[in-house]
């Protein structure tokens, strides 16, 4: 007899939000496997955590659409009373330049997958947030070209956009999967597959231990490659593991209160922290902020000097008329990058019992909720509250690539 039903590798969001959909719904047995000493230590802790449904596929319209409700209904998703997860509501401002006709048709596939969505005009933006510049002008991050404003006729805002505490919902997706059952262990690596012939039949650990299962989940995050490469799962797909910094600065006591904003101008974004006392700034995601690492293990964990001056100048070019003095950290960390399409992979693989939910290309956070839940549909055929209507083959490993910006938005 197997000492499991199914192993997932990675208790980060997308393993623990699985681990928890699986047992909520079934009496599996689900063992978990995370090679850090706890929770939200990788990928998942680094993110910045933004809910926004504006995609270019519908079907990841309506995925990104039902996470969010999962996030702000959060208590009863989870079944926490308390949670340390809470979802933070600021609306979120897309600044880009488009003509009348392609706003219109982002505004509808947002409405049409019930979004709710609004358009404003450049004085409706300035009306409401006095200190936000609605330039759509290109900003040239090195600063050495001269740069004339230009608002756009119209800006797509997302009503109910906000931002989560990755932390916090890791650890509560933990709780509640243990709640129902799963056995999570961390500073538990796993070094290798079991085989038995051409099929995956568990995993191997660093400890010389060996967990038994007839499925094996990939969740390894920017780790994914070690387990897929070996066995040649998911091998149309180049998933990359790229180095994403964040830059953490003050926010003044007096300054409004603003909204997410995501900034086509400098392909980076901001947001409020959720005491409004420290604004989040993600760093450019251009070639060279976001380069490849080799090593997951082993990666320059704070911002570039460069990176931080790029991302700052932004900053003080989108937010006018505040005071921008104050201090300046921040943090980097991993997504894993498609690079076919920026889309995850879920979903069997090729290799028989072995399973992937890799290369989230940083969309992973806000669709984990739903992620889990396909992906537990798809283990047991049994469905649950909250779940999305969205096809888990939208993403099989098998697919053509989907539509996409090829950028941070996708």
């Amino acid at each position: 007899m197997a000492d499991a039903d199914l192993v997932i590798v990675g208790a980060g969001v997308i393993g623990a939000a699985t681990a928890y959909q699986v047992a909520r719904r079934s009496d599996m047995r689900v063992v978990v496997l995370e090679k850090g000493p706890g929770p939200a230590l990788g990928s998942s802790g680094d993110s910045m955590a933004v809910s926004r449904c504006r995609y270019t596929v519908p079907a990841v319209v309506r995925l990104a659409r039902h996470g969010q409700e999962a996030y702000r209904n959060w208590p009863d998703f989870t079944g926490i009373a308390e949670p340390r997860n809470r979802y933070t509501k600021l609306g979120g401002l897309w600044v880009f330049d488009r003509t009348d006709d392609l706003l219109d048709d982002e505004y509808r596939r947002l409405a049409d997958n019930g979004v709710a969505v609004s358009i404003l005009t450049a004085d409706e933006v300035t009306e409401r947030w006095p200190c936000i510049n609605a330039c759509v002008a290109p900003i040239e991050l090195a600063g050495d070209a001269d740069h004339r404003c230009r608002p756009a006729s119209r800006y797509l805002y997302e009503d109910d956009a906000g931002f989560m505490d990755p932390a916090g919902a890791t650890h509560d997706l933990v709780d509640a999967a243990r709640r129902e059952g799963v056995e999570v262990r961390f500073r538990a690596q796993v070094t290798g597959l079991v085989r038995n012939g051409g099929a995956v039949r568990g995993v191997e650990l660093a400890d010389g231990s060996v967990i038994t299962a007839p499925v094996v989940l990939n969740a390894g995050g920017p780790w994914c490659n070690l387990l897929n490469r070996p066995v040649d799962a998911a091998r149309r797909w180049t998933l990359t593991p790229t180095r994403i910094q964040l830059v953490h600065r003050t926010w003044p006591n007096d300054a409004p209160r603003i909204p997410i904003v995501f900034d086509e101008a400098t392909s980076g974004g901001f947001r409020l922290e959720a005491g409004g006392e420290s604004v989040v700034l993600l760093v450019p995601e251009v070639p060279a902020f976001a380069r490849p690492v080799d090593d997951p293990d082993h990666f320059r964990r704070t911002p570039d000097d460069d990176a931080v001056q790029a991302t700052m100048a932004g900053f003080e070019h989108r937010v006018v008329g505040i005071d921008h003095r104050g201090r300046v950290t921040g943090t980097s960390g991993l997504y894993t990058i498609n690079q076919q399409d920026t889309h995850p992979v879920l979903g069997p693989s090729e290799v028989d019992g072995f399973w992937v939910a890799n290369g989230f290309s940083g969309h992973g956070f806000k669709l984990a909720p739903m992620v889990g839940a396909m992906l537990a549909e798809a283990l047991t055929g049994a469905s649950a509250s909250y779940d999305t209507d969205v096809d888990i083959g939208v993403f099989s490993v098998e697919r053509e690539p989907l539509a996409t910006s090829g950028n941070v938005f996708a």
